[in-house]
């Protein structure tokens, strides 16, 4: 198989690549190599619009991300090797990705396709608590309630918090209870939604690679469903997710691979973060061979990626990247604000019409809170985003710069205070699984506001 022959490629480079200190990997190629790449390509935010409107910004951001890898590759944090490649094998790399993919099965199957810039075809939804720990005793109802939303197209599940009643442990026999009891409530949610052959992004309790080892075999999640595994900021990777990588290969999984660059951190601002995401995305490729990517630039204080630094910086990622690859990029929705607040539909919104004309092939989430207190999610902000992102569709980058600046001034300064939400249990009844009257009278009004801004929600 030739992903297999790639697969032996990257772990003979990860064997065989030169010996770093991490330190130096972090100082000298990500802190200074950002800054340098930066400054050579030109990159810059002026600080007033948040959606890039200038094609040759996106086309030398990507050759920015792109020097960056070839110079600095990635890091192995378990053997302290850095794996390398040169800027032909990268290119090549790149456009051997695909830029279709059917996920799904019977008629919940769902072909994505990548969507570039100011594209007309509406991004596709990706729905659920995006890994967010939620309690046991309601993960059946959220799960369903998330897959019983039309515009869903694709369920990300969250992590139970425990597994029949204890609590779980990393890499112990309880990481595999929760990795496999995950699958079971998930495929139980989706047969009482009527949604059986829904796409899962799973297997979101694996913390280490055992659940995802475990949970993708003998009646676990289903090769429809969809894989994922994560990069360790900024640009390293381990055993633990090349152990998934090569049990995913090997059982002919679908692949997705996702990074989150860390605003203010060895990156810097909005230009290094941009620079540093797209090289991230390229690395994903390089690594793990996915068949779809996700993006979520993060504010740290903040928690959130939905300022207008961050709304620019993965907006610029993902231009550079649909622009000049076949790559399917997704853009991960991350609001600071919690379920039965206006400012997380704000936020939602914002995102979603900035990520919709950059690019994004599906919108992912909402995660919001940045999943910091258990079960605080609603398929509610779901349904929003997809609605947000069938009317951006088609808009114009200057029309979608104008939109997100009015929206953003709806929330601007208050995503540092008390922007706490609900719990599932008080936004939806459990009975019926609906959500509660004064959270669609809030969201009622989110909508009207943003039809009276032009945005046609329908």
């Amino acid at each position: 198989m030739r992903n297999t022959s790639r697969l032996l490629d990257i772990l003979d480079r990860m064997e065989t690549g030169p010996l770093t200190d991490e330190k130096d990997f972090d100082m000298k190629h990500i802190a200074m190599g950002v800054k340098r790449v930066v400054k050579e390509f030109g990159i810059k935010f002026d600080g007033a619009n948040p959606v890039n409107t200038d094609d040759d910004m996106a086309d030398r951001c990507f050759r920015a991300a792109v020097k960056l890898v070839a110079e600095g590759g990635a890091y192995c944090k378990s053997n302290g090797r850095c794996l390398r490649w040169t800027e032909r094998e990268i290119l090549e790399a790149l456009d051997a990705a695909p830029n279709v993919l059917v996920v799904g099965a019977d008629h919940e199957a769902r072909t994505v396709v990548q969507r570039r810039p100011e594209d007309a075809r509406a991004p596709q939804v990706i729905g659920g608590p995006l890994g967010g720990l939620v309690r046991e005793d309601q993960y059946l109802a959220t799960m369903q309630s998330y897959i019983q939303e039309p515009l869903v197209d694709m369920l990300i599940t969250g992590t139970l918090d425990t597994v029949y009643g204890r609590d779980p442990r990393a890499r112990s026999p309880w990481e595999i209870l929760v990795g496999w009891h995950e699958a079971e409530l998930a495929l139980t949610a989706a047969r009482r939604a009527g949604r059986e052959g829904i796409a899962m992004f799973c297997v979101s309790g694996a913390s280490s690679d055992i659940a995802e080892l475990s949970a993708t075999s003998y009646g676990g999640f289903r090769p429809t469903d969809i894989h994922m595994v994560a990069m360790i900021s900024e640009h390293k990777t381990s055993y633990d997710l090349l152990n998934k990588a090569t049990h995913l290969v090997k059982t002919g999984s679908i692949i997705h691979a996702y990074c989150n660059t860390i605003y203010g951190g060895l990156a810097g601002g909005a230009e290094g973060i941009a620079v540093a995401e797209t090289a991230g995305m390229i690395i994903l490729q390089l690594i793990y061979m996915p068949a779809t990517h996700a993006g979520a630039t993060y504010h740290p204080t903040l928690t959130c990626n939905t300022t207008l630094e961050n709304l620019w910086a993965l907006g610029l990622c993902l231009q550079a990247l649909t622009r000049n690859t076949p790559m399917i990029v997704d853009g991960v929705n991350s609001p600071a604000a919690g379920p039965m607040t206006k400012l997380l539909l704000y936020e939602v919104a914002a995102a979603a019409v900035a990520y919709t004309a950059s690019g994004a092939a599906r919108l992912m989430g909402p995660r919001t809170e940045a999943s910091k207190h258990i079960s605080h999610v609603s398929p509610l902000e779901a349904r929003f985003m997809g609605e947000v992102g069938r009317a951006a569709a088609g808009m114009s980058r200057e029309q979608a710069n104008e939109l997100v600046k009015q929206i953003e001034a709806r929330y601007h300064g208050q995503l540092g205070g008390d922007v706490k939400g609900v719990p599932f249990d008080e936004a939806y009844d459990l009975h019926t699984l609906r959500p509660r009257a004064a959270w669609v009278a809030m969201y009622d009004d989110v909508r009207d506001e943003m039809g009276a801004l032009g945005l046609a929600l329908r």
